[in-house]
């Protein structure tokens, strides 16, 4: 881990031009409303989005790959491109149907199982301890095929934010990712009695003292205000539930509480009396409850803002909110047609959603290993990576707060842009082989010696990012020296300017944008 505990000192170890080129970009002290000013900028240049026809090519495919993965290579983008956008979206979707047995296989091989009074191997992952589970985690985002499997956890983690700072142990937070994961696409009233039994949940809001005679309302108001209905209504602003709902929901959860290895209902501290929730009575449990929700009209405008505004843009138009409701209803409540409804729409492919968001952390991240190809056979590699995306702000398995974390702006700062920058140069020049780094600049540039093109390519690469014609400039000035004549790509060229071309690209404004 000594790679890590160097991050604060990185920047020191940027050459001289490179650091000129991020002052020139990043010029104005108040760097973070400079990448504000390109989000935004983005993000409004559509006005007319609803029922724009749009085709799928590359920038579509390279679109979806970035809001329903971590980032694509052009080999993915071509094959989605090949499949049509209806054909992309049923490929990532249905995602049991991607092999993903290699992953698997290699993942379990860094697993170690270890005994109380044994030491761990610092090289594999004990997913007893807190930095095993993010780099088991991590490894699993870098490297699974299912990418939309692991899209969808993150998005479910975020949504019902759990922190393992309070929960305490690490078994539990585990068995709640794999809920995620194995739930991803799967029927929202389940995921709700799943989650409301989960032992991390449980912990976490403190349905552990929720008792007989003296109820915790914690799960009761969080249920109501963050997992499924909103304090408002999204569409007409009104009251979803008052005071007196939520004390009657903290009764009907009583006794779900947790022993041993997971959830437990202690039937001796359940009130079983009547209890009136959204103006009905009746001998009300927790299951019950779920069903009062999942029906509502509330629930269903919730959710689809809610997966609308994480995977698309915000503030999404009245009639995308309508369409989505009407299939959270027509199928059920199943979360795999909803997203699969959203992922056709033109809406989603317009000016207003491509890079309309801004990279969070872990995409930032685990976008750029997927992008270069990086792959550590050392588990410290994986755990060096998870804490630099805490140091950008986004500590997987600790959410800040129950209502996760602030995304959008909220990402981009004076400190975390000074991070993303180390952050790039950390991932493009990892300088410790043994735990497995293999970026190979040659991979990616196959032998192309012409700087401009080298530029392109590595453009390509990352994105595909267009950028203004004066930034690629820069970029080849950088790769040359300003001397495009006398240009010779050999090994050392490789391994510090294309180097440093990759991690200048993860500094510009377009790359921080998703």
């Amino acid at each position: 881990m000594s790679q890590v505990k160097d991050q604060a000192n990185v920047s020191n170890k940027i050459s001289s031009s490179r650091r000129d080129l991020l002052k020139r970009w990043w010029s104005n002290p108040k760097a973070a409303a400079v990448t504000a000013t390109a989000a935004t900028a983005t993000v409004t240049k559509a006005v007319n989005t609803v029922g724009q026809t749009t085709g799928f090519g590359e920038r579509e495919a390279a679109h979806l790959l970035r809001r329903a993965g971590f980032g694509s290579t052009p080999e993915d983008i071509q094959n989605l491109v090949t499949r049509g956008r209806a054909g992309a979206v049923d490929y990532l979707l249905n995602y049991e149907n991607i092999p993903n047995d290699a992953m698997e296989a290699e993942l379990d091989a860094l697993v170690q199982d270890v005994p109380r009074d044994g030491r761990a191997d610092p090289g594999r992952i004990d997913l007893g301890r807190f930095p095993g589970l993010q780099a088991w985690w991590t490894y699993r985002m870098a490297n699974s095929a299912r990418q939309f499997q692991e899209k969808m956890t993150l998005f479910w983690h975020d949504h019902f934010a759990t922190a393992v700072s309070k929960v305490n142990r690490a078994d539990y937070m585990l068995s709640q990712n794999q809920l995620f994961r194995n739930s991803a696409l799967g029927n929202f009233r389940t995921i709700l009695q799943d989650v409301s039994r989960d032992a991390a949940m449980i912990l976490w809001l403190d349905n552990n003292t929720n008792i007989k005679g003296s109820p915790n309302e914690n799960y009761a108001r969080e249920l109501m205000e963050l997992f499924s209905l909103g304090i408002t209504n999204v569409v007409t602003g009104e009251d979803n539930y008052t005071e007196n709902d939520i004390q009657e929901i903290a009764r009907a959860f009583t006794g779900w509480t947790v022993r041993r290895q997971g959830f437990f209902f202690n039937r001796n501290q359940h009130d079983d009396g009547p209890k009136t929730v959204f103006g009905e009575t009746g001998n009300f449990g927790g299951d019950d409850i779920i069903d009062l929700i999942v029906v509502r009209d509330a629930t269903a405008y919730f959710m689809s803002k809610k997966l609308w505004e994480f995977f698309a843009y915000l503030e999404p138009e009245q009639e995308i909110l309508d369409e989505l409701a009407g299939v959270y209803f027509s199928s059920n409540y199943d979360i795999k047609a909803m997203v699969s409804h959203m992922f056709n729409m033109d809406a989603f492919y317009s000016d207003k959603a491509v890079f309309g968001h801004i990279k969070s952390p872990t995409e930032f991240a685990i976008g750029a290993l997927r992008q270069l190809g990086i792959k550590f056979s050392d588990a410290r590699g994986y755990q060096a990576v998870s804490v630099l995306m805490r140091t950008m702000d986004q500590d997987i398995f600790n959410p800040p707060t129950v209502a996760g974390w602030d995304e959008g702006l909220s990402w981009i700062n004076t400190s975390t842009l000074l991070v993303r920058y180390n952050t790039g140069n950390s991932i493009t020049t990892f300088g410790d082989r043994r735990f497995g780094q293999t970026f190979d600049p040659n991979v990616i540039i196959n032998g192309n010696d012409d700087p401009e093109e080298i530029v392109d390519i590595m453009l390509s690469q990352m994105g595909p990012l267009e950028v203004p014609e004066n930034t690629r400039i820069l970029l080849i000035e950088y790769l040359t020296d300003g001397d495009l004549a006398s240009f010779t790509l050999d090994p050392t060229t490789v391994d510090n300017k294309v180097r440093g071309l990759t991690h200048l690209i993860m500094s510009l404004p377009e790359y921080q944008l998703n």
